[in-house]
């Protein structure tokens, strides 16, 4: 797929391109203010907000040039890291696809483009009927349904994807009813391999935690993200902790130009999120594997190193070093691109550099990354990854 930080990406550009017919970009100006109440409302009034937000045209205009992108990069970013991960869906049909909480659809469109040339056959479910509307003319071809999540009953073993973005805190706000509503639509997933539910929320102090104790009411699921393991979470004991992936993503000018009164930024996407699959469906690849591991943090520079805090398949948290001296220059412009979130295998064993007082630094030669391609036979020799 075209990268979902690029603003020609096709999903994209059908959202761009719906919002400007609505308003265009030399009459933006006039939806800075809804811009900024919508900003408002997702900050400090989501509940509130989560019955209304779409009731007014240009609310529902500016929603489709500010958020609705922003949504359709976390989605694409998520599923990207994930089907690198998991067998093929399998051939034959399309891919039924349940967008729950679709707002104008991003999801579903994050999904048509992750998964092209694949086709799908996509489910949006919302209870604004503004925003099915709006739904049915972004994506041609999609069954909509009106229904509040809460009431929402799926279609049992119907679907290989379901998607719920910004939408489930908000409808399940009770841990025993959030509970039950995710094990209503793990059911509704196909048996066919790797069908999965991911869910996407706020990074936070709240929705990570949260997330985390609802998957391990779900033990018999397997875990496809964050965690490459069934552990505790370690950065949760951390001041600073909060397990959350991070996306540079480059706005398109309709967003950059709604965003100038908006003290946020915009050039990149954070979520929390949970990937599960079916009981008895595939475990992703590296899950709870030692080599394997999960950036928890961005890549830095140090005096002759790269740096950077992982997540391991056996549950450790490390601070690696990766020296530069073997490295091309490529290389390292490449390692120094890797974002929070992000999933690779060791490159050979871990070194014990040197030893903290809270604390241990470990070195490693590289690092494979799973959306990277695998190695040829002639790098065999100089990339020992691990394989069970």
């Amino acid at each position: 797929m075209t990268r979902c930080d690029e603003p020609t990406a096709p999903g994209l550009a059908r959202l761009e391109a719906w919002g400007l017919a609505r308003c265009p970009l030399r009459d933006l100006p006039r939806l800075e203010p809804i811009a900024a109440q919508l900003t408002q409302a997702f900050t400090d009034g989501r509940p509130a907000a989560f019955h209304s937000y779409l009731d007014a045209a240009d609310a529902l205009t500016a929603y489709a040039l500010t958020f609705a992108p922003q949504t359709y990069a976390r989605v694409a970013a998520a599923l990207t890291g994930i089907l690198a991960r998991l067998p093929a869906f399998p051939e034959g049909r399309p891919l039924r696809v349940l967008d729950l909480g679709c707002g104008l659809g991003s999801a579903t469109l994050a999904a048509r483009d992750c998964l092209a040339p694949r086709t799908l056959a996509p489910t949006c479910v919302d209870w604004s009927a503004a925003a099915l509307q709006a739904v049915t003319e972004l994506i041609p071809g999609v069954r909509t349904q009106r229904a509040d999540l809460r009431a929402f009953v799926p279609e049992r073993q119907a679907y290989d994807l379901i998607v719920v973005s910004f939408a489930f805190n908000e409808a399940f706000p009770d841990p025993i009813a959030a509970e039950a509503a995710l094990r209503r639509w793990v059911d509704a997933l196909t048996p066919d391999a790797p069908a999965f539910l991911l869910i996407l929320e706020p990074a936070d102090r709240a929705n990570a935690p949260r997330l985390h104790a609802l998957a391990r009411e779900l033990a018999d699921c397997p875990i496809y993200a964050p965690c490459p393991h069934r552990a505790p979470c370690p950065l949760f004991p951390a001041r600073d902790g909060v397990c959350h992936d991070v996306r540079r993503f480059r706005p398109a000018r309709p967003l950059i130009l709604l965003s100038r009164k908006i003290r946020r930024t915009v050039s990149d996407v954070k979520f929390a999120l949970l990937a599960l699959g079916r009981p008895g469906g595939p475990e992703a690849e590296g899950f709870g594997h030692p080599d394997f591991l999960r950036l928890t943090g961005p890549m830095d520079k140090a005096k002759g190193v790269l740096t950077c805090r992982v997540c391991m398949g056996d549950g450790a948290s490390r601070r690696l070093e990766i020296p530069v001296a073997a490295l091309s220059a490529e290389r390292r412009h490449a390692l120094l691109g890797r974002q929070r979130g992000d999933c690779a295998w060791l490159d050979g064993p871990l070194d014990t550099r040197k030893r903290l007082v809270a604390d241990t630094v470990q070195r490693a030669a590289d690092l494979r990354f799973t959306d990277e391609p695998p190695p040829t036979l002639d790098d065999l020799d100089d990339f020992a990854f691990s394989i069970d």
